[in-house]
């Protein structure tokens, strides 16, 4: 069987890219969010499976949060449904009373996370056709040097 060394190549590239474009456009206040993001490629059951890692709040700021008392309007661009606050205060080092009103009255989103899918996909697509020609060619070179004798 082929090696797939051109389409791992392009697999592996495309990861930091992700990551990268998601860093880009993530919402920053104080860029803990933006340098969090992280691609890793990776070969499960014989498949090429990308995965970007970063704040779990990311998802939750491109999707935005329902309140308990206010429900928000979901955003067709964010990449997940809305979350849900289950608590009346939200944790963190916010006032009480911006807590209190954060869990009430939800997030609403600020998506990012779909829109750097989509830059990236465009040349990525195109790339990795690319480099399965290249791993098939060279595939058949090398049936093309078996000799019979």
């Amino acid at each position: 069987m082929a090696d797939l060394d051109n389409i791992k190549d392009i697999v592996l590239t495309y990861a930091d890219q992700y990551a990268q474009e998601m860093a880009l456009r993530a919402p920053r206040k104080t860029g803990r969010l933006a340098d969090s993001y992280r691609g890793v490629a990776k070969m499960e059951q014989g498949k090429f499976i990308i995965e970007v890692f970063g704040e779990d709040y990311g998802i939750y700021l491109d999707s935005g949060v329902n309140g308990t008392q206010q429900p928000i309007q979901r955003n067709s661009r964010s990449l997940n449904p809305p979350g849900q606050f289950k608590s009346k205060v939200i944790g963190g080092p916010l006032p009480f009373g911006a807590r209190f009103s954060i869990a009430q009255n939800g997030l609403k989103p600020q998506p990012f996370l779909q829109d750097a899918i989509d830059v990236v996909n465009t040349s990525f697509v195109a790339d990795l056709e690319d480099a399965g020609v290249k791993d098939v060619e060279q595939y058949f070179d090398t049936l093309s040097k078996i000799e019979v004798t």
